[in-house]
């Protein structure tokens, strides 16, 4: 299944690099060279953008472009066995200049396309190929998102008062290691935190009564977008809050239907956001949006002019001062799968009827 996706891929890309008339395609940003190989890293750090390796894709071939310091890893770690023979490997010295362009120059005469605008290329987007996830990224995403739901429910029932934003961080940051699991974010919110800021990079500040956590944990490129919430005393205002909270992600998640425009389901939170008595609480932070090989693939606004589809992900992150809801969702045929809080989660939910299908959220956790 997945070389004849691969093929798939590669063909969808020769039809783009026709239409342009032109005669290769570079690939060089991390997210596309992860989703044309089925997850295969081109990065040294986390928060790289542009790799050490490049694929070339012409008329009749697909080439992997990269230096000798990474080409013996990416061959025999990162690609799948199955994809080896559809590349042929370009190796230039680490301390050449330009030795990715000679190579280049030396396969391709006249217009290339490319995902940077280097060599003087023309620059496409191909984040709409990029988004839609075949069956193969589609199982990587189940196993991911399930996996994050078991660690939060891991860590934070055994959280205590008196520990800092940054002892738990450490906890996420060793969970997700031990499961081969990139953290490319991590925040926890102490009671104080929450309070404060909508983006709290984690301090050392002591949790309080409650907080919340979220990560964006990548696996094979994909990245999936969580986040849940705790308590250590019962209050009925933060319970009721969390509630009017978790109502507007169900209302987003639940409207997010293949043929609904991004821009429409923005539409819907805001109406929720009204509907709870907390209108106007979208303007202080961004609501998510269309999730895979970044965080968030598109961000979701009243003038997201994007048509979602079946197999896009999507993550909505509402928030009213001191919660939060998040959760990475596949859009499906029928009904939406909610990647990182599974069916048979162990964390508490609660239920909203949605468009006449019922959306499960996490509840607040209170730990005590």
């Amino acid at each position: 299944m997945l070389l004849e996706e691969f093929r798939n891929r590669v063909e969808s890309l020769r039809k783009l690099i026709v239409a342009r008339n032109a005669g290769a395609l570079l690939l060089s940003r991390c997210c596309n060279f992860a989703w044309f190989t089925f997850g295969a890293r081109s990065h040294i750090t986390l928060n790289s953008t542009e790799g050490e390796a490049s694929i070339l894709i012409t008329g009749d071939r697909v080439y992997m472009i990269t230096n000798n310091i990474e080409k013996q890893r990416i061959q025999q770690i990162e690609l799948d066995e199955s994809l080896l023979g559809e590349f042929g490997f370009l190796e230039y010295s680490w301390f050449e200049p330009f030795g990715e362009r000679r190579l280049v120059d030396g396969l391709v005469k006249g217009k290339i396309l490319s995902d940077t605008g280097r060599y003087s290329s023309e620059q496409v987007d191909i984040t709409p190929m990029r988004t839609l996830l075949s069956q193969s990224e589609i199982g990587t995403y189940r196993i991911l998102g399930r996996e994050c739901d078991e660690i939060f429910s891991a860590i934070v029932p055994n959280l205590k008062s008196e520990m800092t934003e940054l002892e738990v961080q450490g906890l996420f940051y060793e969970a997700m290691a031990k499961r081969d699991i990139e953290p490319l974010l991590t925040l926890v919110f102490s009671e104080d935190s929450t309070l404060r800021y909508r983006h709290n990079l984690s301090r050392d500040v002591k949790l309080g009564r409650r907080g919340f956590a979220s990560i964006c944990a990548r696996r094979r490129g994909l990245i999936a977008s969580s986040s849940r919430s705790f308590t250590f005393e019962e209050a009925d205002d933060v319970i009721r809050q969390h509630e009017q909270n978790c109502y507007v992600d169900a209302v987003a998640i639940g409207s997010s239907r293949p043929g609904v425009k991004l821009s429409e389901a923005f539409e819907r939170l805001i109406e929720a956001y009204e509907k709870v008595g907390k209108a106007g609480e979208w303007k202080f932070h961004h609501q998510g949006g269309i999730a895979g090989y970044l965080p968030r693939e598109v961000h979701a606004n009243l003038k997201s002019d994007v048509s979602l589809r079946e197999g896009n992900a999507v993550a909505w992150n509402p928030t009213i001062r001191g919660t939060k809801s998040e959760d990475t969702v596949l859009i499906g045929n029928e009904e939406n799968s909610i990647l990182s809080f599974p069916e048979e989660s162990t964390w508490p939910s609660l239920e909203f009827e949605v468009n006449n299908k019922v959306v499960r959220r996490p509840a607040l956790l209170v730990i005590g």
